[in-house]
């Protein structure tokens, strides 16, 4: 039986951080740098367990998209991973519906930064690609980021009708490490 913990941010333990780090980092190999363990530390964790050991984890971090001058309180989604005897077997589905329920409930936007082999599976969800140009809000003010890449996905919570541009830029804000 597969366990839900939903944990906010500070919730979890050393020993806990560290199970979560090391499933993550064997999911991506070595494109999984320092840097991205810290955007996923800093966000809600969605960890699911079975038999009390990690079979699933994603973080949901709060972070500021601005669109066609409009600033959206964004759900962003970082370190989904499933532990690799465990994939194929709803997991990953489990812990995405537990992470687009937090983006629901706190946040007016849902976004993620898709590796290649996980797009199809986030367009089913009803995630959108974004298409056009990216930028960032920086210490010296707004950067391009565009980077071919890149497979941003933006998820529409009701209420959010604001149609998206993809003439005007998706800008987010500044963070250590890769921005996007």
């Amino acid at each position: 039986m597969v366990e839900v913990l939903i944990a906010e941010r500070g919730d979890l333990g050393g020993a806990e951080l560290d199970a979560a780090e090391r499933l993550v980092r064997s999911a991506f190999g070595s494109s999984f740098r320092s840097h991205d363990w810290l955007h996923a530390v800093e966000g809600v964790h969605v960890v699911l367990t079975a038999e009390q050991s990690l079979v699933a984890f994603a973080a949901v971090v709060a972070r500021t998209l601005h669109h066609n001058g409009i600033a959206f309180d964004t759900g962003y989604v970082e370190g989904v991973a499933v532990r690799a005897d465990q994939q194929g077997c709803g997991l990953g589905r489990l812990v995405m519906d537990h992470a687009e329920n937090i983006i629901r409930t706190r946040h007016q936007l849902g976004a993620l930064n898709a590796v290649e082999t996980a797009t199809d599976f986030y367009a089913a969800r009803g995630w959108r690609a974004w298409t056009g140009h990216t930028q960032a809000v920086g210490p010296a003010g707004v950067i391009d980021t565009y980077d071919h890449a890149d497979r941003i996905y933006l998820l529409h919570p009701a209420g959010v009708d604001q149609p998206f541009d993809s003439e005007t830029a998706l800008i987010c804000d500044w963070r250590p490490g890769d921005l996007w």
